[in-house]
């Protein structure tokens, strides 16, 4: 069975970059545009990791973190956070944060990295 990744990005040329990056390894992938109703759509999809960009338009990345974080039906999966924000380091230290942080612009081999030891954790 295929692992299935949900990429949460409002930026569609970031959502393609990943999307062609995480298709050659031949996980499930679904994308998706908005923050909006996040929570609803995790619990859907039951994805085995998240790709989440910080700045979700109207939402916040970090608070949909949180939130997965402190709920027991959510809380195992694995969270990587992306953002151009610099100085992200608390954002990992926190207790409710995420599993790790991609920077943008990211480097591919790195995003793999992350992902396949986020996977296999």
């Amino acid at each position: 069975m295929n692992k299935k990744i949900l990429v949460f990005d409002d930026d569609q040329e970031t959502l393609n970059a990943l999307s062609d990056v995480l298709d050659y390894a031949d996980w499930d992938l679904v994308t998706i545009a908005s923050g909006n109703q996040a929570l609803q759509v995790i619990r859907k999809e039951k994805p085995d990791l998240i790709l989440m960009d910080i700045l979700l338009g109207d939402t916040d990345g970090r608070e949909i973190c949180r939130q997965m974080k402190c709920n027991e039906e959510l809380m195992h999966i694995p969270i990587i956070l992306i953002s151009g924000i610099n100085e992200l380091g608390d954002t990992l230290n926190q207790q409710f944060g995420p599993n790790d942080i991609i920077a943008k612009p990211f480097n591919i081999g790195d995003v793999l990295d992350k992902v396949y030891f986020q996977l296999s954790s």
